[in-house]
């Protein structure tokens, strides 16, 4: 699909009626046939880690019923798939092609929708959030995928989004009412940006084609289009046109731009040099996600979904790019990722990014045959802090130790993490001895001893630090958390203000 929209001033016919038409349905068709082996191989995935995630919660007889049905689905149209693979250039001219398309979506849809409504446990938090992950992501994917189809992508979203969204607003607590509004507006918003990469596809369309009847009418709808548009030479990669939006996109002017090597706005050029080779090859080259950046290494930054055809400009080989800004929507993605795997107060990474991390290190410490340290913080005497001065003091206290505790770590290696409340845990990845993550240890709680300013006040408080080394304490990363856990609580247990070592003397 392609990354123009919006209407073009100067065209009074309507898009519907132009020569046009037929081709676009061969291009929706075509598209949605050729995103379907990727869809098929994520739900495939997903099928099978869900069996290994919820194998030991969920009633076999259910769960393997389930994903009967949906292996039956999914092999199904992966046979359609290389039925249409087979005669495709004919099969582009059917409407019946895209008719079996919608049908094999909505009942894949409506499988993956009953799964993500049988399979959740009610008692279970942790399995209602893993399932809203892979329901939301399998419908942000087909949102992207088959958002050239109106019936493919909405009925999809609906079917597979509504009954979990049902389910868990059936459910009554605070947590499930909460998770059930946020997929609702996600849903809204998927079926949103499924209709405008579907506008954009279709003007997409108009645009291309239109460029055929005419130099002169090309120019001046490329000139009028809201979406930003340039001509580069193919040979020496030198723009040759650009419209207004395009200039507004790259911050530059109409005299400054033409003759500019196109190369210049990406940071890596190869990755622009492997799409002129796609393209020149007789490639797609679609809705890439692309960063362009300012060639002053202080300027902007965008990202774009780009998409380029080869064209004859002026008796010269040319290539239309065309790019999208999404800019504000990558930012936001950025944002939502953020949040889930980062603490929100003090920006530091949370539970599930440090457990991740956690995992690497120990992967990585097999192979290398090195240590891997984990110190388990508890702040001494903050509780106070908080009822004396308000949480706002407390807040702004935290992300002052979090600091503190970041300057006594080795920047490429070690990080910090929250986890919750006034509880940090740092990780040492490449320790060489205990006696190295012990010093780490006692040089945090040396410096959390120093008194902070915080709002004007002076505040004193201690830590209580426990460490664990593995392998030494421990066979996995649970075992691992749980002996730095019994040290720090030793610590506190021995007078706070202390950095205790486990021994395997110790029990909780």
């Amino acid at each position: 699909m392609s990354s123009t929209v919006g209407p073009f001033s100067g065209f009074s016919q309507p898009f519907e009626h132009l020569r046009t038409s037929d081709t676009l349905r061969e291009e929706r068709i075509r598209l949605l046939y050729y995103n379907l082996p990727s869809s098929i191989g994520i739900s495939a995935l997903l099928l099978v880690l869900i069996i290994f995630v919820f194998n030991s919660v969920i009633v076999h007889e259910r769960l393997y019923g389930w994903f009967a049905s949906l292996g039956l689905v999914l092999s199904g149209r992966v046979l359609f798939y290389l039925y249409w693979k087979k005669y495709r250039t004919d099969a582009v001219k059917s409407p019946d092609w895209l008719f079996w398309f919608r049908f094999g979506a909505i009942i894949t849809g409506i499988v993956w929708g009953v799964g993500g409504v049988v399979l959740t446990p009610p008692e279970s938090l942790s399995h209602k959030i893993y399932i809203s992950f892979v329901v939301g992501g399998l419908g942000a994917g087909a949102a992207i995928t088959m958002a050239v189809d109106r019936v493919s992508v909405n009925s999809y979203l609906l079917s597979i989004l509504v009954p979990l969204i049902v389910f868990l607003f059936t459910e009554g607590d605070k947590m499930s009412l909460g998770m059930a509004t946020m997929m609702t507006l996600f849903l809204l918003f998927l079926l949103s940006s499924a209709k405008q990469l579907r506008l954009q596809f279709e003007e997409n369309c108009n645009l291309r084609y239109q460029a055929l009847e005419s130099a002169q009418q090309f120019r001046q709808m490329l000139e009028s289009s809201p979406i930003a548009a340039r001509i580069a030479d193919a040979e020496t990669n030198q723009v040759l046109f650009a419209n207004s939006s395009y200039i507004t996109l790259i911050e530059s002017t109409p005299d400054e731009v033409l003759g500019v090597v196109t190369t210049a706005y990406y940071p890596c050029a190869d990755v622009y040099a492997d799409m002129m080779h796609k393209l020149c090859h007789g490639g797609q080259v679609t809705n890439e996600l692309v960063e362009l950046r300012s060639p002053d290494a202080n300027g902007w930054v965008k990202w774009v979904l780009a998409s380029y055809i080869a064209v004859e400009y002026e008796d010269k080989s040319a290539v239309l790019g065309w790019f999208y800004d999404i800019t504000d929507r990558k930012i936001m993605e950025e944002e939502v990722e953020k949040m889930a795997y980062y603490d929100v107060l003090t920006g530091l990474p949370n539970r599930s990014l440090f457990f991740d991390r956690l995992k690497q290190a120990l992967i990585k410490a097999d192979r290398d045959k090195q240590l891997v340290g984990l110190l388990f913080l508890d702040l001494d005497k903050f509780k106070p802090v908080n009822d004396q001065y308000g949480h706002h003091v407390g807040d702004m206290l935290l992300k002052a130790v979090s600091e503190r505790i970041c300057s006594c770590l080795r920047r490429k290696t070690d990080s910090v993490s929250r986890i919750g409340g006034d509880e940090f845990v740092i990780l040492l990845p490449t320790l060489t001895t205990i006696e190295d993550g012990l010093k780490i240890g006692e040089k945090i709680r040396e410096e959390l001893n120093q008194p902070f300013v915080v709002d004007s006040k002076i505040l004193e408080v201690s830590s209580s630090i426990g460490i664990a080394v593995y392998p030494t304490h421990a066979d996995d990363e649970h075992e691992l958390i749980k002996s730095a856990d019994i040290a720090m609580y030793y610590a506190k247990a021995d007078g706070r203000n202390r950095t205790n070592v486990y021994y395997e003397a110790m029990v909780r």
